[in-house]
């Protein structure tokens, strides 16, 4: 019965080893790889100081820095397989195989020009110069969709590109006649282009409405209508001295739509909580929202995202319940086997036991009978052969008390009997 007994409690102890082992690897951080770039941008920073909370506040994911050149770039990476999730301009690029996780924040478009130079509105532009503030290419198309959209055509204005600190001495000599710059409303561009044309302008500044934004954004839903809002760049006067109708352009934090939905459901809650902290070395982090679910998008939003929205996050144990209600179950009836081969083992040694006793009682009452030395050698080494095997049972604790008891008493019977039974026959001859 000993063997049997180790087998059950290595089984056991196997089973309790495995479900230990796999509670670790469940419970153990989760790498996701993100893309993003350039590396002077913004959303590097904010993705950095991500890196540094998560570590810090011990949460369950850690975040593993792709670098790139830019939106398309991070985008490129994550629909090859090279990163889990990415950040992207939306307007520039997005990934055909990626899906929204969070908004990080918004850039708002604004064309301003010194006051007093003549131009008020788009249509003002034509056969003028615009510098632009940041210069890139899509900031470039940005601006000849807007205006297009005023019925100014591709040769109807010039785009400059010319050095930051340059702008004012062009502005103030008239080889340009505004400028045209793409930021978030609290980051530093917008503010230094506001207080440049300020100047540029002795002390007036001219904000340039967009027309028609809703119609805009219709058409090209990756674009936002939205407001510069009454006095939002301060000053004595305020800039803008009224709400000035704009656009605004997206960066968004995307997830692979392989990726599963509860990795992503919880890194939903993780980032969208840790924002404060993040805000802390980043301060453009506390800008990072949820997607809208009622604003239609080419892009999608991700069903993990949408999962924890909802508020249909599932716990550990709801995730992982039925796994360890199974194997549970299976313990049980793997233990009801066990304890079922140990009662057909135990059944089996007691017959084999009695058994043995049957023979040794057979052999005794044989004894009697028996006519000659040889004959008597015979019994005993079939009584020899039944002591060896009795003696090996209870060795493996397979006799009880009472069968060994009996036994005892067997073998003194046995001896006597043959020590009587040779005195007989040694009479005879």
């Amino acid at each position: 019965m000993r063997l049997p007994l180790l087998a059950f409690l290595a089984i056991l102890l196997g089973v309790i080893g495995l479900g230990a082992l796999g509670y670790f690897v469940a419970t153990q951080p989760t790498t996701l790889s993100i893309a993003v770039g350039p590396v002077s941008n913004e959303n590097v920073r904010i993705i950095s100081a991500a890196v540094q909370t998560l570590q810090r506040e011990r949460e369950n994911f850690r975040l593993r820095l792709i670098l790139t050149e830019g939106s398309q770039q991070s985008a490129a990476a994550l629909d090859a397989g090279k990163a889990d999730l990415t950040v992207v301009r939306t307007d520039i690029a997005y990934p055909r195989n990626g899906a929204t996780v969070a908004i990080m924040h918004m850039d708002h478009a604004a064309l301003v020009a010194p006051g007093g130079n003549g131009i008020a509105t788009m249509a003002d532009l034509k056969g003028k110069s615009v510098v632009l503030a940041r210069d890139n290419q899509p900031n470039a198309r940005l601006l000849r969709l807007l205006a297009a959209q005023a019925g100014l055509g591709e040769n109807d204005i010039t785009i400059e590109t010319i050095r930051f600190q340059d702008i004012r001495a062009a502005l103030e000599q008239g080889r340009i006649q505004a400028v045209f710059s793409v930021g978030t409303t609290t980051g530093r561009l917008l503010y230094d282009v506001v207080n440049l044309v300020t100047e540029a302008g002795k002390g007036r500044i001219t904000f340039v409405p967009f027309p028609e934004t809703a119609a805009i954004e219709q058409r090209n839903p990756l674009i936002e209508a939205d407001t510069l809002v009454r006095g939002l760049f301060g000053g004595q006067t305020p800039r803008p001295d009224n709400d000035i109708a704009t656009v605004a352009v997206s960066h968004q934090l995307m997830a692979s739509k392989s990726l599963s939905d509860a990795i992503v459901s919880d890194f939903t809650r993780v980032m969208l909580n840790a924002k404060a902290q993040m805000a802390a070395e980043a301060p453009l982090a506390s800008r990072m929202e949820a997607p809208d679910q009622e604003r239609t998008s080419p892009i999608p939003i991700h069903p993990g995202t949408i999962t924890y929205l909802d508020g249909q996050t599932t716990t550990f144990l709801e995730r992982y319940g039925d796994w360890f209600y199974i194997a549970i179950m299976g313990l049980g009836l793997g233990g009801s086997a066990i304890a079922a081969y140990f009662s057909f083992a135990a059944a089996r040694t007691r017959d084999s036991v009695l058994h043995l006793l049957t023979e040794l009682e057979s052999l005794i009452a044989a004894i009697p009978g028996l006519a000659d030395e040889k004959a008597m050698l015979e019994v005993e080494a079939k009584i020899d052969t039944i002591f060896s095997r009795i003696l090996q049972a209870a060795m493996a604790n397979d006799v009880d008390s009472a069968a060994m008891t009996a036994f005892t008493m067997a073998f003194a019977k046995a001896r006597d009997t043959i020590r009587d039974r040779k005195q007989v026959i040694a009479g005879l001859n």
